[in-house]
């Protein structure tokens, strides 16, 4: 990131820094903004960065970022449409490939059916408009992205490889997941926090079970990449295993 100046009316910019002169060579891929309604109605947005040297109308192949209940697409416009600062995903348009963030946002109690209804919905607008090779899609996630992906593995036969970093499928063995101090943060999580659940799994089981891709691992048929941490405190390698 540079730094600029500029009057009250933005009329008159100037470059204070050049941090980075040598990324100047490279021809970088553009994103655009999509829009598409979910499986119920809701419009939905999502941001898509083109592979460098993008041609209207040619199909490329497609890695769908997931990350469930965040509206990822407001990402449009980091460089390498990056939240986090770790995954660029230049590296995958200046390489062939269309990335695909999806907004997804999820109810209470049906994370991994909203799921669905929204991000392959989006998948199918990518297709639609020319940009997705059906064929060629992958999904990738991170954390609850790691749990959007196989959450939607264990739902759809669309895309062709996944992978999932540091993320869980049995949302009743994180609930008792204690620290070395003996501190459950997972509970707060699991009840009111980000995994949806709105109680404790003996007021809620079948909620647990069924938002619970373990329960349905029969199911997938697409080649999965488990990457855990093996120091993660966050969500611990346990869950991958």
């Amino acid at each position: 990131e540079d730094v600029w100046t500029a009057g009250i009316d933005f009329a008159s910019l100037k470059a204070l820094t050049h941090i980075n002169p040598e990324l100047e060579k490279y021809q970088y891929g553009k994103s655009r903004l999509v829009e598409w309604r979910s499986a119920h109605g809701e419009l939905l947005h999502g941001a898509v960065l083109l592979p460098a040297g993008y041609v209207e109308g040619r199909r490329y192949p497609m890695i769908v970022h997931v990350y469930g209940g965040v509206g990822i697409s407001r990402q449009i416009f980091h460089f390498g449409m990056q939240g986090w600062k770790t995954d660029n995903f230049q590296l995958l348009a200046t390489r062939g490939y269309a990335v695909f963030l999806p907004d997804a946002p999820l109810r209470v109690g049906t994370p991994m059916e909203d799921l669905a209804n929204t991000v392959l919905t989006g998948v199918n607008k990518l297709i639609e408009l020319g940009i997705a090779d059906p064929d060629r899609i992958g999904v990738w996630g991170h954390s609850y992205g790691g749990y959007s992906t196989i959450a939607l593995l264990v739902q759809t036969t669309r895309f062709k490889a996944g992978v999932m970093g540091a993320g869980l499928a049995d949302l009743i063995a994180g609930y008792g997941e204690m620290g070395p101090g003996g501190e459950s943060g997972a509970i707060g999580w699991s009840e009111q926090g980000q995994g949806r659940m709105a109680g404790t799994p003996w007021e809620f089981r079948d909620r647990y079970i069924e938002n619970s891709p373990i329960f349905y691992l029969d199911r997938v048929q697409t080649p999965l990449l488990i990457v855990p941490g093996s120091r993660d405190t966050a969500v611990p390698s346990e869950r991958a295993e």
